[in-house]
């Protein structure tokens, strides 16, 4: 399985990068973010594709390259293998930030949603009113019609249960034996073969309690 990760972090506002250098434990320590600034995140994954979503590589008859492998705990030499596996994932222009929680709850408020299966409050007074969280949105104000907040284009051709071959020494996940198929998936958009599905969000989400 080829995969090529392409990252992009940019401060929102106008703050002056150094060059990149390693951190001691004590200088993470004494790092603390401002109001009113976060990052802005655009990331790309290309796994087994090129730029135009076109397949690298997997090749028909013999054992297509295209494939991922699970091996799960106690269940040593059985593999749970996605063979024709390609793909990409585009987030484009993700915003991170900090925010704080609003005063007053509204009239959907449930105290239980915050207590362990115990009754305990997990966060204090089971109220999270107030409250530091980490805020994630996307721009607001899209133009009518654009889908480009992430971009999805997946193909699993089949998935099945692949056995060591203890006889031979050949692992599981480099073996082809099982000919049929449990699942096949496949997301993608109709304008073109290999073209990706896009998708638009609107709101935000917060995150707190950490």
């Amino acid at each position: 399985m080829r995969a090529i990760f392409f990252l992009l972090v940019l401060p929102v506002l106008g703050v002056k990068a150094d060059n990149l250098r390693p951190l001691d434990d004590q200088e993470m320590a004494g790092i603390a973010g401002q109001a009113g600034q976060g990052v802005q995140l655009t990331l790309m994954l290309r796994n087994n594709v090129d730029d135009s979503g076109n397949p690298i590589g997997c090749t028909s008859g013999g054992l297509n390259p295209c494939r991922m492998g699970f091996e799960f705990s106690a269940r040593d030499g059985i593999w749970l293998m996605l063979k024709d596996y390609y793909g990409e994932l585009q987030i484009n222009d993700l915003r991170i930030d900090n925010a704080t929680l609003p005063g007053a709850n509204t009239s959907h408020f449930d105290a239980d949603r915050f207590r362990s299966v115990e009754g305990n409050c997990l966060i204090a007074g089971c109220n999270p009113a107030g409250l530091l969280s980490l805020r994630t949105y996307y721009p607001f104000h899209k133009g009518v019609g654009i889908y480009n907040d992430v971009n999805l284009f997946t193909n699993i051709g089949r998935v099945a249960l692949e056995y060591d071959d203890t006889l031979n020494n050949i692992p599981g996940y480099m073996r082809d034996a099982a000919s049929g198929s449990v699942l096949g998936f496949r997301s993608t958009d109709s304008q073109a073969l290999n073209a990706p599905a896009n998708m638009r969000f609107e709101g935000e989400a917060y995150v707190f309690g950490f």
